[in-house]
């Protein structure tokens, strides 16, 4: 499975196992991350049908798409990280097992 898509931010399949793995430690970072990413492409998704909704201020909620892009790109980083660091992910991105 990748972990990214071709724009670097991480794919919708990805982010199902990466909360299944979160329960692996006891902080919930990893959750509160997830949350975050998931209202920041709600947002992007909200930001981009008011392009059509508000013609008039089409130039202003691109911009938030691209800002909402910007930080989802961030974020995914962010959490592939932390995957690492929790041994979820190794340094090729690539699902650990889990421990039985």
């Amino acid at each position: 499975m990748q972990i990214f898509d071709q724009t670097n931010r991480i794919t919708t399949e990805a982010l199902t196992e990466l909360k299944q793995h979160a329960d692996m430690i006891d902080c919930e970072c990893p959750t509160h991350l997830i949350a975050i990413l998931e209202q920041i492409r709600s947002f992007e998704k909200y930001s981009f049908s008011c392009i059509e909704k508000y013609p008039e201020d089409a130039k202003t909620h691109a911009w938030l798409v691209e800002s909402a892009k910007n930080l989802d790109h961030m974020i995914s980083n962010t959490i592939a990280q932390l995957a690492r660091f929790e041994g979820f992910i190794d340094s090729n991105n690539n699902f650990v097992a889990r421990p039985k």
